[in-house]
């Protein structure tokens, strides 16, 4: 067991934090085991309760670990990371990029009267939308729950694609000869609803991360608007800006 050294210029909590991540690389903690308890540490790496305490809470806020109220802290899951925000490119080619095991199942679909919020999105013109409802699965485990309304006009035929099998990015432009160009995305925390905590398998009111995205063709014709609901402890999103001096 690897030792806390309180003869070097290097915080306590931070050798701790560091040796439980080793441990946790090492598989010496796996995912979802629970970890020794504070008391434990303490005696084990011969330190104070609020040094283990802030190397727990910095592991915790870094999505390493997760606390349980009145069972324990445990290894959290490896989050997803992605960085759509910034490239439109569709679940299943991220997916591949990243060499992820995913599936996609289909919930419903059928097509809607454009309600208030459709025709402001799409316009006085949009009277019909398909909509469809999916459930994107990673590594055997519900990732994100999908809305997409896509108007009626700009393809036929859609409720009769596969869409547990190929892309609508992909039947978009492959079948029906459009060509996807940029869409504008909208990223925000909320509490999932009873019925979406349902499908993603966690509990109602837990955090999930919304983004609305409006997709535009290359002709800026708007084709898709999508809500995703995203498991808050199994996501996250990577966004790179450049610095531009004024």
């Amino acid at each position: 067991m690897q030792r806390i050294k309180k003869d070097i210029p290097i915080p306590l909590y931070y050798q701790l934090k560091e040796i439980l991540k080793e441990r946790m690389t090492a598989g010496d903690l796996e995912t979802g085991e629970l970890i020794p308890s504070e008391r434990e540490l303490v005696e084990q790496y011969e330190i104070s309760r609020p040094t283990v305490r802030q190397a727990i809470n910095e592991l915790v806020a870094e999505g390493l670990l997760r606390k349980e109220h009145g069972k324990g802290t445990y290894v959290a899951k490896p989050k997803i990371s992605q960085w759509f925000l910034e490239n439109l490119t569709s679940f299943s080619e991220e997916m591949v990029k990243k060499g992820l095991d995913y599936s996609t199942k289909v919930l419903g679909k059928t097509v809607v009267s454009a309600d208030s919020t459709l025709v402001d999105v799409f316009g006085e013109k949009c009277k019909r939308c398909y909509r469809f409802d999916r459930l994107r699965i990673v590594k055997a485990e519900p990732y994100v729950l999908v809305t997409t309304y896509v108007p009626v006009d700009i393809a036929d035929g859609l409720l009769e694609e596969d869409f547990e099998k190929q892309s609508l990015y992909q039947t978009l432009e492959e079948k029906h000869g459009l060509t996807i160009g940029y869409a504008d995305r909208v990223i925000e925390a909320v509490n999932a609803a009873e019925e979406d905590a349902v499908h993603l398998g966690i509990e109602p009111m837990q955090a999930v991360q919304l983004i609305t995205t409006t997709g535009y063709l290359d002709d800026d014709r708007l084709f898709e608007y999508s809500i995703a609901r995203y498991r808050g402890d199994t996501s996250n999103f990577n966004v790179r800006v450049s610095y531009k001096s004024r």
